[in-house]
């Protein structure tokens, strides 16, 4: 078997994925900071002026309608990194270690082949209104994909299953541990929005 390459097993690529997970929670913290400074600005600004500048009373129901929906993205925001965080449960942990680790005969091998199949044939849904968060999340989901395909490809090419199962595993080995950092960098943003 040819070596197999998966991202998340080169530290250089894990470590990225999470700064740029940092990133996007300080400025995903740092625009609902803003936001409610707006919301109070307005409300401070339609109050001061309430008496000569009767227009400024649209103000803070407009600003605050805008709140609302920008909440409503940070939490479609939240709920995309939980399903990322499922998303690699499901690919490490039921899927590749419960699944592919432990198969012993073709039939086994055939079940973990539809099982990546189907966990290939899953989209990321895009968060409406966040194109980074869209891009971030999107882009570990599509990783998980990418390595489902290949070790999906390899068992399907076997001829010899319980080798190229010991091979699989090992070389996967890596990988798991690069798979829990970004899980705990997503598990981190969704806790801090």
């Amino acid at each position: 078997m040819a070596p197999i390459d998966f991202p998340f097993a080169h530290d250089d690529d894990v470590q990225k994925v999470v700064e740029q997970l940092k990133v996007l929670s300080r400025d995903s913290l740092a625009a609902a900071q803003g936001i409610h400074e707006i919301k109070r600005s307005a409300t401070s600004l339609a109050d001061k002026y309430k008496n000569n500048i009767t227009a400024l009373a649209g103000l803070p129901p407009g600003v605050e309608d805008f709140a609302k929906s920008f909440n409503d993205i940070l939490w479609s925001a939240r709920n995309s990194a939980t399903l990322g965080v499922s998303r690699i449960t499901d690919f490490v942990d039921i899927t590749v270690i419960g699944i592919v680790e432990d198969i012993k005969t073709p039939e086994d091998r055939d079940e973990a082949v539809l099982e990546l199949k189907d966990m290939v044939s899953k989209k990321p849904a895009p968060v409406e209104g966040f194109p980074g968060a869209t891009k971030q999340f999107g882009d570990i989901w599509i990783t998980s994909s990418s390595d489902a395909a290949k070790i999906q490809k390899i068992l399907e090419e076997a001829t010899d299953i319980k080798k190229t199962v010991k091979e699989l595993t090992k070389a996967f080995e890596p990988a798991k541990a690069g798979y829990r950092k970004v899980q705990e960098a997503l598990r981190a943003y969704a806790a801090q929005i």
